[in-house]
């Protein structure tokens, strides 16, 4: 939000759009402390010599959030940290040690996600022969 020089307000005048309105009373809802907290921010900014939009703050705040659960659910799926290992010690023996372990354990870890893709497999193979699993039963039945 660009500034708009005026006198009667300290060289700068407010400049209130939907988005602050919104959020100030939505934060007033959830906890009034909250609300508090952004009216202080809003007003704070706005006699800031180059104020910052609130809308483009709550933007960037939700896409810094984003990024940060997504590399949380990278590194427990294993497609980011977990699959890069963890940082070299600088003592060549004990991190050839670490390597060797983080592979083990990888391989570990695929052997079980084979185990579980292929049960899911089975499972499904289960749900999609229903018309197999009642003729077994009407034969059974018959006999």
């Amino acid at each position: 939000m660009n500034p708009i020089p005026d006198q009667t307000n300290g060289g700068f005048c407010w400049r209130w759009k939907p988005v602050d309105i919104i959020a100030l009373v939505i934060a007033f809802a959830i906890y009034w402390p909250l609300g508090f907290a952004v009216l202080a921010w809003k007003i704070w900014n706005d006699r800031q010599p180059a104020p910052q939009d609130l809308g483009q703050a709550l933007q960037t705040g939700f896409e810094r959030l984003q990024r940060a659960f997504e590399g949380v659910f990278s590194s427990v799926s294993g497609s980011g940290f977990a699959s890069a290992g963890p940082a070299p010690t600088g003592n060549a023996a004990f991190d050839a040690h670490i390597r060797e372990e983080w592979a083990r354990i990888e391989a570990d870890r695929q052997k079980l996600n084979d185990e579980v893709a292929a049960f899911r497999a089975f499972l499904n193979s289960e749900r999609t022969g229903d018309y197999d699993v009642y003729e077994r039963f009407r034969r059974s039945r018959g006999a």
